[in-house]
């Protein structure tokens, strides 16, 4: 039997008669029918043969089924359960003890530890939470009121040892603190800006969780829930005294409004503010008149100002790269002026090659001409 794979049991073999097969059942004495397993007081058949669940009789059945290997292998897997839940475990306990408590050692600075991580979980809560729903409701051009860099047209150059004006334009790298939710806008908004033959831009994935942290040399993107501020997004340069160069950059998205706002606000937001952190002046400050097609630009249909536009990129280059050499003008010479009766005037003025020729042409030689630029 057993090399069929499976055991006689006791209760089997019990059941067989001299021949090895099975006896047919055993009638009652009383009804003459096969005996019936036994009811319960409710009346239902009990599958355990002493009140045990079907479940229960099941898995019994098949456990006595079972192999030896089939139940060595079967120990073997539980145990190297256990042993792979208690790492994990331990592992998480590890993290928590080093980065959530900062690997405390005494009685005061657990107490430290867990207070700090109980504030920090409430900050992060806080981060998320208190937005609204959308801006599908409001006036976008509000949101401009306070917007530090209204006014200025003027642009705000980096440092110059960031600047290759032969090579490269502004060399620059922006730093990635956005959560995950903000990426497609951040990775679209560096293409879009990356067209600029004036910029040469690299991007560093930072973490969330150091936020709108500044750093020298770079420019810093981050989002939070900053509040009811007024403002969807903000840029914040820091300036070296005396040079009134750019010496860091921190471009802010603020979750309170955008977090739940369309892809066209938090796009154009994003490309509006990593604008100010080239420097770059608002291109318009109406936002109620006809949309001029770049991200710098003042709107209330965001839509339609996406991207950078080609004022942007030529304003760029114009104070990033290199400019052709401008040669000197022409020097011409005023030979003659003569006053007409009417008031008006006629000049003469020529290109000198020879003197010697005025006579005949009844240019005086000392009289009426000087150095022009024309």
């Amino acid at each position: 039997m057993a090399s069929q794979g499976y055991e006689v049991t006791h209760a089997q073999s019990m059941n067989m008669n001299n021949s090895g097969r099975p006896r047919p059942p055993t009638a009652s004495a009383s009804s003459g029918r096969p005996r019936s397993a036994s009811r319960s007081s409710g009346g239902k058949r009990s599958a355990g043969g002493s009140g045990g669940s079907k479940q229960t009789a099941k898995r019994r059945a098949k456990e006595r089924a079972m192999t030896q290997e089939q139940r060595a292998a079967r120990k073997k897997q539980s145990i190297l359960g256990g042993i792979t839940t208690a790492l994990v475990v331990a592992g998480c306990a590890f993290c928590i003890w080093k980065f959530a408590l900062n690997s405390p050692t005494t009685a005061e600075e657990w107490r430290e530890g867990f207070g700090r991580a109980v504030n920090n979980t409430k900050d992060n809560i806080g981060r998320l939470g208190d937005v609204l729903d959308n801006l599908d409701g409001f006036d976008w051009g509000n949101f401009f009121a306070d917007d530090p860099w209204a006014g200025n047209t003027t642009v705000t150059l980096w440092k110059e040892k960031y600047i290759n004006r032969e090579n490269g334009g502004l060399i620059l790298t922006l730093v990635n603190n956005l959560d995950d939710k903000w990426q497609s806008e951040f990775e679209v908004a560096v293409a879009d800006w990356s067209e600029s033959d004036a910029l040469t831009l690299t991007v560093k994935k930072g973490s969330f969780d150091k936020g709108c942290e500044r750093s020298e040399g770079v420019m810093t993107v981050c989002n939070d829930n900053f509040g009811e501020t007024g403002w969807v997004g903000i840029n914040e340069n820091e300036v070296e005294q005396g040079s009134n160069r750019i010496i860091s950059s921190v471009a802010k998205m603020n979750e309170y409004y955008l977090r739940n706002a369309n892809f066209y606000h938090r796009r154009f937001t994003m490309c509006h503010e990593i604008g100010h952190g080239f420097g770059l002046p608002h291109t318009d400050e109406n936002p109620y008149n006809k949309n001029q097609g770049n991200c710098m630009d003042y709107t209330d249909d965001p839509e339609e100002n996406l991207l950078p536009g080609e004022v942007n990129f030529v304003k760029l280059s114009e104070v990033y790269l290199a400019q052709p050499e401008v040669k000197e003008p022409v020097r011409r010479r005023l030979l003659r002026r003569v006053e007409k009766d009417n008031g008006n005037v006629i000049e003469t003025v020529a290109l000198v090659v020879n003197e010697d020729k005025f006579d005949a042409w009844g240019l005086a030689k000392d009289t009426y001409y000087r150095d022009v630029r024309m």
